[in-house]
């Protein structure tokens, strides 16, 4: 039987001294943690452009027009789930838990599980972050060499090539297996799934299918080859937006990957495990916050999961100071460019170290 894993008690007063700033910034602004009418605004908007471009894909009767919609409602979905959905799913986006319901089935509209999402992200994600064995997101296929003591093949060394490929597969990947992978696979964060999550699993997937597949189909102009094309078009925009969004704040060049030791102690404190683990990106730029809904701020959000992000702008400068402060490593990359190309730089370097386990 393997030892529950646990954290090391805060070695320093960072994290105490962290959350006295970060209340006392709630308190002197009588703010709430929860989402702001902003937030509400923003999803009316982007909804209302979402449902736009989709209404016109039944309108126009060029391919490459309808190409582009197929694109740009990847991309809004994308935006609308890390905006709405992921606050949501934490349970911040709203203080009203029916908004946050509603909130979160938007996710499901887009073809991805809520109910696993939230599963795989809150209780392994969040809690052991870049932890091996604990994390899910750190599962990887042998394709692709994240982790710097996986075992070495000899393409790796051309994996800083083809893997922009692969993410274009992301979000199909998602949608049509990960979700049945977790739902019947008996992962160690979904133990006794309710009988109605099956039921809703079933049903969402047929509503998104005839969305976006079978409609189209039926009523365009268009042929089954260039609407599945587009729907093809449609999962690549998603794909590289949403790695944009994910990919730089854990797998970069300044990645730390946690191992507990036999008696399943983590080697640091719960709070320093947040900021090892974790990389902030264009941080100072309001527009990659607003799209990314606060991805970007990826520290705030692991230090403050139960915060909507957006505060996270006015919590970063906070945790920047006291990291400082108490000499506790904090990373960060100036622009999502740079962001990225430390992925990259992960991804050639371990591409090129024959390291095994």
């Amino acid at each position: 039987m393997k030892a529950k894993v646990t954290f090391p008690k805060e070695s320093d007063f960072f994290h105490k001294e962290l959350c006295q700033e970060v209340q006392c910034y709630f308190e002197t602004n009588a703010f709430s943690k929860y989402g702001n009418t902003g937030l509400v605004a923003k999803y009316i908007l982007i909804k209302t452009l979402f449902l736009i471009a989709y209404f016109l894909v039944f309108f126009v009767h060029q391919s490459y027009l309808v190409f582009l919609l197929f694109g740009i409602l990847g991309v809004l979905g994308i935006i609308l789930a890390i905006n709405v959905a992921h606050d949501a799913i934490h349970g911040i986006a709203h203080s009203k838990s029916w908004v946050n319901s509603y909130f979160k089935i938007q996710l499901d509209l887009i073809g991805a599980n809520s109910y696993t999402w939230q599963k795989r992200h809150q209780f392994g994600h969040h809690t052991f972050p870049n932890t091996h064995g604990k994390d899910p997101d750190l599962t990887q296929t042998k394709i692709v060499k994240i982790l710097p003591k996986a075992t070495h093949k000899s393409y790796h060394k051309f994996q800083y090539i083809y893997v922009p490929f692969l993410y274009a597969f992301y979000t199909i990947n998602w949608i049509y297996i990960r979700d049945f992978t977790d739902f019947f696979a008996k992962n160690s964060f979904l133990k006794k799934i309710p009988k109605k999550e099956y039921v809703k699993l079933t049903v969402f997937k047929m509503v998104y299918i005839s969305v976006f597949i079978v409609l189209p189909i039926l009523f365009t102009s268009f042929t089954i080859t260039q609407v599945l094309f587009g729907h093809f078009i449609l999962h690549i925009a998603a794909s590289y937006f949403l790695t944009l969004a994910l990919v730089p704040s854990h797998v970069s060049e300044h990645a730390v990957f946690v191992t507990p030791n036999n008696d399943g102690k983590m080697p640091y404190s719960w709070s320093h495990h947040q900021l090892i683990t974790t990389t902030d990106f264009a941080t100072n730029c309001q527009l990659t916050t607003w799209l990314l809904g606060g991805f970007n701020h990826h520290v705030a959000h692991h230090l403050f999961p139960k915060v909507s992000h957006i505060h996270y702008p006015n919590i970063t400068p906070i945790i920047q100071q006291l990291a400082k402060k108490y000499n506790v490593p904090y990373h960060q990359e100036n622009s999502v460019f740079q962001a990225y190309q430390s992925h990259f730089n992960l991804l050639k370097n371990n591409g090129e170290q024959a390291t095994t386990i």
